[in-house]
């Protein structure tokens, strides 16, 4: 069994200490290919950024530093990690600026809501990098802590929005990259104090300098709980909400589903529901632990067809974040993009415009939608083209429900 010694943390503390300017380019190396890793939305990339970057060391020093009493490692840590922190942001401020890519992806908008999971990630992270270090061999622990932790990620982040003039970026990402260098700092300097006390050393931390970390600790933990239970709080609506639309608007295809404070806002397109099925539902939602929120339905459809008034309304209100999309040209599918231009070439003067996107059937299952806007001249084929598109999107493998939007409807 391996023994653990406060002079083996001692040393292997010390020795990632110096600055070097090989590390600082390692360091530099690092946050770019985060950058990269980010910026194309690559988790394995982002992985292979995080193992090679040597910014745990400062802070494991500086939590070594005041587990230890130490007031000159602490200076000398807090430095290194100072000069570290802004290569990092100076890297990938630099790297967002002169990159044409300017759309933010998951990877960094993941890194912009903080939580009180970050906390705890970081706290035990933490704790088992320093008992690794404590260990003659600490084998892959503190590689798989960096991962944990995601050091790097928040500081590439917080270079995309110092690059874009985002300040939801930089705060968000930031306080993500405090709350795991501190929580990090602070396991280390708990577990230092621990080895000191199993050793049967004296400490000599003041109780002023012990209430001032419990201090700063809750004052950093706050905002992440908060953000912690509004996380809660909205999956468990998400999961009541999914469960109401499964049950009681299952001949619906769902177009679009939002909560917006205590509105929930769905557009369906199916079966037309009258007055009163509108008011059973919003009775409904009682059963669903949803009893003070106001159901907002938008039917797109009449009958068999999508009226182009509604729909047109509702694409107008719809976000670039929304699901349907009416440019015909950025289908992300080749396949469907396929399905439309069949479609348009063998109907070129009954059919005004194709929109395409995705909606959720009755299984929960997301299937592309085409709705297909006719001329005049296609006024009198709705059913031919109709099924002429089915069929296209079968012979393309695309699982598409197709709806019709006729001239005649212009003024529903």
């Amino acid at each position: 069994m391996q023994q653990i010694s406060t002079k083996t943390l001692n040393m292997n503390v010390q020795k990632d200490l110096n600055f070097t300017w090989s590390t600082q380019a390692i360091l530099f190396c690092a946050i770019i290919i985060a950058c990269i890793g980010l910026n194309v939305d690559s988790a394995p990339v982002v992985i292979g950024a995080m193992l090679i970057s040597p910014l745990m060391a400062p802070i494991v020093g500086i939590g070594y530093g005041l587990g230890n009493s130490n007031p000159k490692l602490l200076s000398k840590a807090a430095r290194l990690f100072l000069i570290q922190v802004t290569i990092g942001i100076i890297g990938a401020t630099i790297y967002f600026f002169i990159l044409p890519l300017n759309t933010a992806s998951a990877q960094l908008l993941a890194r912009t809501e903080p939580t009180l999971w970050d906390v705890l990630i970081a706290f035990f992270g933490g704790f088992a990098g320093v008992i690794s270090s404590a260990k003659k061999d600490g084998g892959n622990v503190v590689p798989g802590v960096a991962i944990a932790t995601a050091l790097m990620p928040p500081l590439c982040t917080v270079g995309y929005g110092i690059s874009h003039l985002n300040a939801s970026f930089i705060l968000g990402a930031g306080y993500l990259f405090l709350i795991n260098a501190f929580f990090i700092a602070l396991a280390t300097a708990a577990g230092t104090i621990f080895f000191r006390i199993r050793s049967g050393e004296r400490l000599n931390v003041s109780l002023r300098q012990q209430v001032l970390i419990v201090i700063i600790s809750i004052i950093i933990v706050i905002p992440s709980s908060i953000s912690a239970y509004t996380i809660v709080h909205n999956s468990f609506v998400d999961t009541q909400l999914s469960q109401f639309i499964n049950e009681k608007l299952s001949n619906q295809y769902i177009a679009k589903q939002n909560v917006d404070g205590k509105n929930i806002q769905i557009s369906v397109i199916g079966q037309r529901l009258s007055a009163s099925q509108v008011e059973q539902l919003q009775q409904s939602l009682k059963q669903y632990h949803l009893g003070d929120y106001q159901l907002s339905l938008t039917q797109l459809t009449k009958g068999n067809y999508i009226t182009p008034k509604e729909f047109q309304d509702y694409m107008k209100q719809s976000d670039t974040n929304d699901t349907i999309q009416t440019n015909t040209n950025s289908a992300d599918n080749a396949s469907l993009t396929n399905v439309q231009n069949d479609i348009v070439k063998k109907y070129p003067k009954q059919i005004s415009n194709i929109f395409v996107g995705q909606v959720q059937d009755k299984a929960n299952h997301t299937i592309s939608l085409i709705a297909i806007q006719l001329s005049d001249n296609g006024k009198g084929k709705a059913t031919e083209i109709e099924k002429a598109a089915t069929k296209t999107a079968a012979n393309n493998n695309v699982n598409a429900v197709v709806r019709m939007m006729t001239p005649s409807q212009q003024g529903d």
